[in-house]
Protein backbone atom coordinates (compact mmCIF):
# COMPACT_ATOMS: atom_id res chain seq x y z
CA UNK A 1 0.00 0.00 0.00
CA UNK A 2 1.60 3.72 -1.16
CA UNK A 3 1.06 6.31 1.27
CA UNK A 4 0.55 9.36 -0.22
CA UNK A 5 1.11 12.95 2.12
CA UNK A 6 -1.02 16.13 0.29
CA UNK A 7 0.63 19.11 1.57
CA UNK A 8 0.13 23.08 0.57
CA UNK A 9 3.97 22.95 -0.79
CA UNK A 10 3.65 21.59 -4.04
CA UNK A 11 6.43 19.41 -5.86
CA UNK A 12 8.42 21.98 -8.30
CA UNK A 13 8.47 21.44 -12.08
CA UNK A 14 12.08 19.89 -12.56
CA UNK A 15 10.84 17.58 -9.77
CA UNK A 16 7.80 17.12 -11.12
CA UNK A 17 9.37 15.60 -14.24
CA UNK A 18 11.86 13.48 -12.42
CA UNK A 19 8.64 12.05 -10.20
CA UNK A 20 6.28 11.82 -13.65
CA UNK A 21 9.62 9.28 -14.84
CA UNK A 22 10.28 7.83 -11.93
CA UNK A 23 5.94 6.42 -11.35
CA UNK A 24 6.24 4.99 -15.16
CA UNK A 25 7.69 2.38 -13.78
CA UNK A 26 4.86 1.65 -11.10
CA UNK A 27 2.57 -0.94 -11.54
CA UNK A 28 -0.60 0.48 -13.40
CA UNK A 29 -2.82 -0.92 -9.89
CA UNK A 30 -0.86 1.48 -7.85
CA UNK A 31 0.36 4.55 -10.06
CA UNK A 32 0.64 7.54 -8.10
CA UNK A 33 -0.10 10.94 -8.98
CA UNK A 34 2.59 13.49 -9.16
CA UNK A 35 -0.07 15.89 -7.86
CA UNK A 36 -0.58 13.94 -4.95
CA UNK A 37 3.42 14.41 -3.87
CA UNK A 38 4.57 17.77 -1.72
CA UNK A 39 8.38 18.46 -1.28
CA UNK A 40 8.73 18.27 2.08
CA UNK A 41 7.17 14.71 1.80
CA UNK A 42 10.14 13.94 -0.80
CA UNK A 43 12.90 16.09 1.31
CA UNK A 44 12.09 13.38 3.91
CA UNK A 45 12.44 10.74 2.43
CA UNK A 46 15.30 11.57 0.22
CA UNK A 47 17.37 12.92 4.08
CA UNK A 48 15.70 9.99 5.80
CA UNK A 49 17.65 7.24 3.25
CA UNK A 50 21.32 9.61 2.14
CA UNK A 51 21.68 10.10 5.93
CA UNK A 52 21.25 6.41 6.75
CA UNK A 53 23.40 4.60 4.67
CA UNK A 54 26.47 2.43 6.14
CA UNK A 55 29.35 1.41 4.87
CA UNK A 56 29.49 -2.13 5.66
CA UNK A 57 32.46 -5.32 3.80
CA UNK A 58 30.86 -7.09 0.87
CA UNK A 59 32.57 -9.76 -0.61
CA UNK A 60 35.90 -9.21 -2.69
CA UNK A 61 34.85 -12.36 -4.73
CA UNK A 62 31.96 -10.49 -5.83
CA UNK A 63 32.89 -6.35 -5.87
CA UNK A 64 36.33 -6.11 -7.90
CA UNK A 65 38.80 -3.79 -6.02
CA UNK A 66 35.73 -2.94 -3.24
CA UNK A 67 35.98 -3.92 0.01
CA UNK A 68 33.00 -1.70 1.23
CA UNK A 69 29.79 -0.74 0.07
CA UNK A 70 26.92 1.86 1.51
CA UNK A 71 24.15 -0.01 2.57
CA UNK A 72 20.84 0.46 4.73
CA UNK A 73 20.90 -1.12 8.09
CA UNK A 74 16.82 -1.01 9.33
CA UNK A 75 17.46 -2.31 12.63
CA UNK A 76 19.50 1.01 13.31
CA UNK A 77 16.99 3.32 12.17
CA UNK A 78 14.40 1.64 15.62
CA UNK A 79 17.30 2.37 17.95
CA UNK A 80 18.21 5.29 20.43
CA UNK A 81 21.49 6.48 20.80
CA UNK A 82 24.22 5.51 23.82
CA UNK A 83 27.37 4.59 24.85
CA UNK A 84 28.03 1.53 26.16
CA UNK A 85 31.14 2.50 28.06
CA UNK A 86 29.60 5.56 29.81
CA UNK A 87 28.98 4.67 33.88
CA UNK A 88 25.90 6.44 33.91
CA UNK A 89 24.61 4.18 30.85
CA UNK A 90 26.20 0.63 32.05
CA UNK A 91 22.47 -0.20 32.78
CA UNK A 92 21.32 0.24 29.36
CA UNK A 93 20.98 -2.75 26.95
CA UNK A 94 23.31 -0.72 24.24
CA UNK A 95 23.19 -3.30 20.42
CA UNK A 96 26.88 -3.79 19.16
CA UNK A 97 27.04 -4.67 15.12
CA UNK A 98 29.93 -6.53 13.93
CA UNK A 99 30.68 -7.84 10.21
CA UNK A 100 31.06 -12.20 10.33
CA UNK A 101 33.12 -12.88 7.59
CA UNK A 102 32.58 -16.80 7.69
CA UNK A 103 28.81 -16.31 7.00
CA UNK A 104 29.16 -12.98 4.98
CA UNK A 105 26.46 -10.92 6.81
CA UNK A 106 26.51 -8.21 9.53
CA UNK A 107 25.28 -9.52 13.37
CA UNK A 108 23.61 -8.01 16.02
CA UNK A 109 24.78 -8.58 19.73
CA UNK A 110 23.20 -7.02 22.71
CA UNK A 111 25.69 -6.09 25.68
CA UNK A 112 23.44 -7.78 28.53
CA UNK A 113 20.83 -10.81 28.08
CA UNK A 114 17.46 -9.78 27.29
CA UNK A 115 14.67 -12.05 27.39
CA UNK A 116 12.45 -12.13 23.95
CA UNK A 117 9.75 -11.19 26.11
CA UNK A 118 11.46 -8.26 27.90
CA UNK A 119 10.07 -4.15 27.24
CA UNK A 120 13.50 -3.32 28.00
CA UNK A 121 14.87 -0.74 25.67
CA UNK A 122 17.86 -1.55 23.13
CA UNK A 123 19.86 1.19 22.19
CA UNK A 124 22.78 1.27 19.47
CA UNK A 125 26.17 3.73 19.13
CA UNK A 126 25.67 6.13 16.82
CA UNK A 127 29.56 6.93 16.42
CA UNK A 128 32.30 8.61 18.76
CA UNK A 129 30.69 11.72 17.67
CA UNK A 130 30.69 15.31 18.70
CA UNK A 131 26.88 17.14 19.81
CA UNK A 132 27.22 19.46 16.73
CA UNK A 133 27.70 16.20 14.66
CA UNK A 134 24.98 14.70 16.15
CA UNK A 135 23.01 17.64 16.04
CA UNK A 136 23.31 18.11 12.46
CA UNK A 137 23.22 14.31 11.15
CA UNK A 138 21.02 12.94 13.80
CA UNK A 139 18.77 15.74 15.46
CA UNK A 140 19.36 15.52 18.72
CA UNK A 141 21.99 16.59 21.65
CA UNK A 142 24.05 13.69 24.15
CA UNK A 143 24.20 15.20 27.34
CA UNK A 144 27.45 14.41 29.18
CA UNK A 145 28.89 13.41 25.85
CA UNK A 146 32.59 12.50 26.09
CA UNK A 147 33.69 13.03 23.01
CA UNK A 148 32.15 16.37 22.55
CA UNK A 149 34.29 19.15 20.96
CA UNK A 150 33.29 23.06 20.74
CA UNK A 151 34.75 25.30 18.28
CA UNK A 152 35.44 28.74 19.33
CA UNK A 153 37.73 31.90 17.58
CA UNK A 154 41.28 32.46 19.83
CA UNK A 155 43.54 34.92 19.33
CA UNK A 156 47.00 36.10 20.44
CA UNK A 157 46.29 39.89 21.28
CA UNK A 158 48.22 42.20 19.72
CA UNK A 159 48.63 44.52 22.80
CA UNK A 160 50.68 41.42 25.13
CA UNK A 161 54.30 42.38 26.11
CA UNK A 162 56.75 40.32 23.39
CA UNK A 163 54.13 39.87 20.84
CA UNK A 164 56.79 40.06 18.16
CA UNK A 165 58.55 37.17 20.10
CA UNK A 166 55.54 34.72 20.94
CA UNK A 167 54.27 35.16 17.36
CA UNK A 168 57.91 33.89 15.73
CA UNK A 169 58.10 30.94 18.09
CA UNK A 170 54.47 30.13 17.42
CA UNK A 171 55.69 30.76 13.59
CA UNK A 172 58.31 28.17 14.18
CA UNK A 173 55.93 25.80 15.53
CA UNK A 174 53.90 25.63 12.46
CA UNK A 175 50.75 27.33 14.38
CA UNK A 176 48.77 30.50 13.60
CA UNK A 177 48.21 33.43 15.83
CA UNK A 178 44.49 33.76 15.38
CA UNK A 179 41.78 30.81 14.21
CA UNK A 180 39.05 28.66 15.19
CA UNK A 181 40.08 25.96 18.13
CA UNK A 182 38.93 23.30 19.08
CA UNK A 183 38.54 21.78 22.63
CA UNK A 184 36.75 19.18 24.62
CA UNK A 185 35.41 18.44 28.33
CA UNK A 186 38.49 19.74 31.06
CA UNK A 187 37.81 16.34 32.73
CA UNK A 188 35.57 12.81 31.98
CA UNK A 189 36.88 13.80 28.01
CA UNK A 190 37.60 10.24 25.52
CA UNK A 191 38.74 12.49 23.23
CA UNK A 192 42.74 11.92 22.44
CA UNK A 193 43.53 15.29 23.02
CA UNK A 194 41.12 17.40 25.04
CA UNK A 195 42.45 20.45 23.30
CA UNK A 196 43.52 21.17 20.09
CA UNK A 197 47.33 21.48 19.51
CA UNK A 198 46.66 24.86 17.98
CA UNK A 199 44.91 26.06 21.13
CA UNK A 200 47.37 24.59 23.62
CA UNK A 201 50.45 25.91 21.39
CA UNK A 202 48.54 29.64 21.64
CA UNK A 203 47.68 29.24 25.28
CA UNK A 204 51.35 27.94 26.31
CA UNK A 205 52.77 31.01 24.02
CA UNK A 206 50.82 33.29 25.49
CA UNK A 207 51.65 33.15 28.97
CA UNK A 208 55.49 32.53 28.49
CA UNK A 209 58.04 34.92 29.75
CA UNK A 210 61.01 36.43 27.93
CA UNK A 211 63.58 33.69 28.88
CA UNK A 212 60.92 30.81 28.49
CA UNK A 213 60.35 32.49 25.10
CA UNK A 214 63.88 32.85 24.19
CA UNK A 215 64.40 29.23 25.67
CA UNK A 216 61.86 27.49 22.87
CA UNK A 217 62.88 29.50 20.59
CA UNK A 218 66.73 28.46 20.20
CA UNK A 219 65.51 24.98 21.22
CA UNK A 220 65.78 21.84 18.32
CA UNK A 221 62.85 21.77 16.55
CA UNK A 222 61.66 18.36 18.00
CA UNK A 223 61.56 19.08 21.58
CA UNK A 224 60.17 22.66 20.46
CA UNK A 225 57.20 20.73 19.45
CA UNK A 226 56.24 19.46 22.24
CA UNK A 227 54.27 22.75 23.30
CA UNK A 228 51.82 21.61 20.84
CA UNK A 229 50.49 18.56 22.33
CA UNK A 230 48.66 18.53 25.65
CA UNK A 231 50.19 15.05 27.23
CA UNK A 232 53.51 16.74 27.52
CA UNK A 233 55.43 17.21 29.95
CA UNK A 234 56.74 20.25 30.65
CA UNK A 235 57.79 22.89 33.74
CA UNK A 236 54.78 23.01 36.70
CA UNK A 237 55.12 26.93 36.34
CA UNK A 238 54.72 26.94 32.61
CA UNK A 239 51.81 24.54 33.39
CA UNK A 240 49.95 26.54 35.97
CA UNK A 241 50.30 29.25 34.26
CA UNK A 242 48.71 27.69 31.35
CA UNK A 243 45.95 26.76 32.98
CA UNK A 244 44.81 30.33 34.56
CA UNK A 245 45.42 31.66 30.79
CA UNK A 246 42.89 28.91 29.38
CA UNK A 247 40.59 29.31 32.74
CA UNK A 248 40.03 33.41 31.96
CA UNK A 249 39.91 33.04 28.72
CA UNK A 250 36.53 30.18 28.64
CA UNK A 251 34.99 32.45 31.57
CA UNK A 252 35.13 35.41 29.80
CA UNK A 253 33.58 33.31 26.67
CA UNK A 254 30.94 32.19 28.75
CA UNK A 255 29.80 36.06 29.84
CA UNK A 256 29.07 36.38 26.12
CA UNK A 257 26.15 34.66 25.91
CA UNK A 258 22.71 35.77 26.38
CA UNK A 259 22.19 33.47 29.06
CA UNK A 260 23.57 31.68 32.36
CA UNK A 261 23.63 27.96 32.39
CA UNK A 262 21.05 28.12 35.25
CA UNK A 263 19.10 29.94 33.28
CA UNK A 264 18.93 27.52 30.61
CA UNK A 265 18.85 24.46 32.52
CA UNK A 266 15.36 26.34 34.00
CA UNK A 267 14.50 27.38 30.77
CA UNK A 268 14.29 23.24 28.92
CA UNK A 269 12.71 22.28 32.79
CA UNK A 270 9.64 24.63 32.35
CA UNK A 271 8.96 25.02 29.67
CA UNK A 272 7.74 21.49 27.96
CA UNK A 273 5.76 23.12 25.59
CA UNK A 274 8.44 24.93 23.31
CA UNK A 275 9.57 24.50 20.11
CA UNK A 276 11.37 21.25 19.03
CA UNK A 277 13.59 23.31 16.99
CA UNK A 278 14.36 26.29 19.68
CA UNK A 279 14.72 23.29 22.53
CA UNK A 280 17.11 21.52 20.47
CA UNK A 281 19.19 24.74 20.00
CA UNK A 282 19.19 25.36 23.62
CA UNK A 283 20.23 22.06 24.41
CA UNK A 284 22.90 22.46 22.39
CA UNK A 285 24.18 26.30 23.93
CA UNK A 286 23.91 24.20 27.17
CA UNK A 287 26.56 21.64 25.97
CA UNK A 288 28.92 24.84 24.75
CA UNK A 289 28.69 26.52 28.08
CA UNK A 290 29.13 22.81 30.09
CA UNK A 291 32.28 22.50 28.01
CA UNK A 292 33.36 25.77 28.58
CA UNK A 293 33.28 25.96 32.02
CA UNK A 294 34.78 22.90 33.30
CA UNK A 295 37.97 24.77 32.63
CA UNK A 296 37.36 27.22 34.94
CA UNK A 297 38.65 25.82 38.58
CA UNK A 298 35.93 26.84 40.38
CA UNK A 299 33.15 24.69 38.21
CA UNK A 300 35.59 21.05 38.63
Amino acid sequence: MLLIVVNRFPVPYPLRAVLQLVFMSFPSNCKPKVSQYCILAISWAVSTVMTRQNKVPVNLAEFDGMDFTLALIPFWDMANHAYSDRQEQEDRCVAETCYNATNEQLECTVTREVSATSTVPIFIVYGKRTDAEFLVHNGFVCPQNPYTSVQKRFTLVPAIPLYKERSHLLELLGMSTSGVFAFGLATGSYLPDPISPELMSLARVSVMNEKELEHYTALDATERQKLCSYHSILPVELCDRTDRWLATVMKIMLLRYPTTIEQDEALLKTNRQMHHIRRLLIEYRLVEKQTLRSWVPSSK
